[in-house]
């Protein structure tokens, strides 16, 4: 067949429907195909079917999205309870290929009510009858807070009364939307003000108090539980006036061991294990230090992995359903 020839279907239909309007389909000159109507209809009469079309695939979608809206609110109600206080989970936490961290930490909701750990860094004496730096909160505190986690209970607590609310679909879809995404950014990462040097920790909240020359922190990464211990070298005035020295001291009881150790890698920041950065100075507690050595330990908790696995897929419909609704709303006119 040529190009520009026509092929038409009313021919091919019972005599009784030849007076309707009948689709045909045109190769047009560079080889494609076209649809159109025939017999012609006037431009207004198709600028109306369209609006029609579009009104009717407006109202079909609106209905539909209830769906939608409906299996967010089931949703956001699993990830409330994974966050509720009945529920909890005992983590271990271990530095891998070294002895420099081992113990565990129990969370309940946004707590962390129970902790064990024992701690070889440099500089930290023993415990009194262990062989090692003995660091367990104090069973008669109330615990470490996570904010982070206090946010995302918020957050999705919000959500509900969006989708619960009698605002129409268009609004439930982009408030719960906000809600959702400022959940799962509290559980991606926490702010720099919440860590060193900018946050020091209560040292009462365990027994016995938190070494004067040890650092810690505990927060949500990814859906993770991160502890990261630091201990500090205090620096005078006239220590750190001029340049500073990228090796420790010889004068250090264990300036030759940490040298040999870097020397030969055995302690590196690979294994979140490693000697930090000898020209690290910072202001903490009001007076300068230098860090000196820096444990990072990650314990996956499954009940946070499965909330942030379900708000990941509530943000992916979400912006779904909402892409849908402006394209249908623009085809159809309306603001």
């Amino acid at each position: 067949m040529c190009r520009g020839a026509v092929i038409s279907l009313a021919s091919t239909q019972p005599t009784n429907q030849r007076n309707q309007t009948s689709p045909i389909y045109r190769h047009n000159s560079n080889g494609t195909m076209a649809a159109a109507l025939y017999p012609p209809r006037p431009e207004a009469d198709t600028l109306k079917a369209e609006e029609e079309s579009a009104a009717r695939e407006l109202t079909w979608l609106t209905s539909s999205l209830q769906e939608t809206i409906d299996n967010v609110r089931s949703c956001l109600r699993e990830c409330s309870n994974l966050l509720a206080p009945s529920t909890g989970s005992t983590l271990v936490l271990s530095s891998p290929r070294s002895e420099s961290l081992k113990g565990y930490a129990t969370r309940v909701a946004n707590k962390i009510v129970k902790s064990d750990m024992q701690v070889k860094m440099y500089g930290l004496p023993n415990t009194k009858g262990f062989a090692c730096h003995k660091l367990s909160l104090d069973p008669r505190g109330k615990g470490i807070v996570l904010e982070q986690l206090t946010d995302v209970v918020n957050h999705v607590a919000e959500s509900l009364d969006i989708v619960d609310g009698g605002m129409g679909i268009a609004g439930k879809l982009s408030g719960a939307m906000g809600s959702v995404r400022a959940a799962r950014d509290a559980l991606r990462g926490t702010q720099m003000h919440r860590l060193f040097p900018y946050h020091v920790v209560d040292p009462r909240i365990f027994d016995p108090p938190l070494h004067p020359h040890l650092a810690f922190d505990l927060y949500i990464s990814e859906a993770a539980l991160i502890v990261e211990l630091r201990t500090l070298d205090p620096l005078t005035p006239p220590e750190h006036r001029g340049p500073t020295f990228a090796l420790p001291s010889l004068e250090s009881s264990f300036g030759f061991r940490e040298r040999f150790a870097a020397a030969v890698g055995l302690r590196n920041g690979g294994n979140g294990v490693g000697t930090a950065s000898q020209d690290q100075i910072c202001c903490y507690k009001g007076g300068d230090v230098r860090v000196r050595e820096r444990v990072r330990i990650e314990s996956q908790d499954p009940s946070l992995m499965a909330v942030w696995a379900k708000l990941g897929g509530l943000e992916h419909a979400l912006g779904l359903a909402i892409k849908s609704l402006d394209i249908a709303k623009s085809a159809a006119g309306v603001r």
